[in-house]
């Protein structure tokens, strides 16, 4: 079992962390096709992002559950989730906005603009606004005001009518939203490691010392053995938990990088870094039914 989970997890880890660039490549496509599937994959990174969370709290939890057996008493400060309902309520925001500015560069694309386009799109550029200033942001002022700034670009660019131009104004906002959104996740320019990785580590973290700590104690050949494959289980869920959170950044990084390429009038292959992006949602949905029964 062990064995067929570290295979698991590397196939994981080699998957999350494939620079998604390589999508990039491919042969010429029309101008407004990398536009177009921008919007879809904003979408894919956003249900990504559910699986991912979903499944970190899990593992996070179960470790959680494992260590309460070496407390003393039960605290609600030992069940910490890795993202917390407002912290899980501030990417839906974030993601949401996401995607009425994709669904707007859409609409501009289409060949019979009507008169009220201007207007749904000006509207759209509100609601972006109206997110901007959210209380459920507050305390995340860098990604509230570049999402400020997002919104009156859409509205000051949309008289030109073409999305290209909407994209290539908005386009160092837009890196600005998703390097923000990727700072919630890991955050270490302040000298110390904030963000979502910071918990996982602690998750894990005592988890790991004390069972090392049992190990010394332990007597027998046998014991040692089941202690030591109860320990590699903790190293694979922590390791499964770090690489799917990498790879949801690096889905970040390759949005901000899709959304560039559009802006310059460039090509990508946007169906290869779709199926690449759902193929590791699958896989760490593969891998979570498999880590269970070995960490319980």
């Amino acid at each position: 079992m062990l064995a067929h989970l570290r295979d698991r997890t590397a196939h994981l880890i080699a998957a999350l962390l494939l620079p998604l660039t390589l999508a990039a490549g491919g042969c010429a496509t029309a101008p407004q096709k990398p536009i177009s599937d921008w919007h879809d994959a904003v979408l894919v990174v956003q249900t990504q992002s559910t699986t991912t969370f979903s499944g970190v709290n899990d593992l996070v939890r179960e470790a959680q559950v494992r260590r309460a057996a070496n407390l003393k008493s039960l605290d609600e400060s030992e069940f910490r989730a890795a993202i917390d309902p407002k912290s899980l309520a501030r990417w839906d925001h974030a993601f949401d906005a996401l995607a009425r500015y994709s669904a707007a560069l859409t609409t501009l694309l289409s060949p019979d603009l009507s008169a009220g386009v201007g207007t749904s799109t000006k509207q759209l550029g509100e609601s972006i606004a109206t997110t901007a200033k959210s209380n459920v942001l507050k305390d995340t002022p860098g990604l509230s005001t570049a999402l400020g700034s997002l919104a009156e670009k859409l509205t000051a660019s949309v008289a030109s009518g073409k999305a290209k131009d909407v994209m290539a104004q908005s386009d160092a906002t837009v890196a600005t939203i998703l390097g923000e959104m990727s700072k919630m996740i890991c955050d270490d320019s302040g000298g110390k490691t904030t963000g979502v990785c910071d918990t996982v580590e602690t998750a894990w973290g005592t988890n790991i010392v004390l069972i090392g700590n049992e190990f010394l104690r332990a007597q027998s050949a046998d014991d040692k053995r089941s202690i030591a494959a109860r320990y590699a289980a903790e190293l694979q869920g922590r390791d499964a938990a770090n690489a799917a959170l990498a790879g949801f950044r690096a889905s970040l990084s390759e949005l901000a990088a899709a959304h560039s390429r559009a802006a310059a009038g460039g090509s990508m292959d946007t169906a290869a870094l779709i199926a690449n992006i759902r193929e590791q949602t699958a896989f760490f949905k593969a891998l979570l039914t498999d880590l269970k029964p070995a960490q319980n």
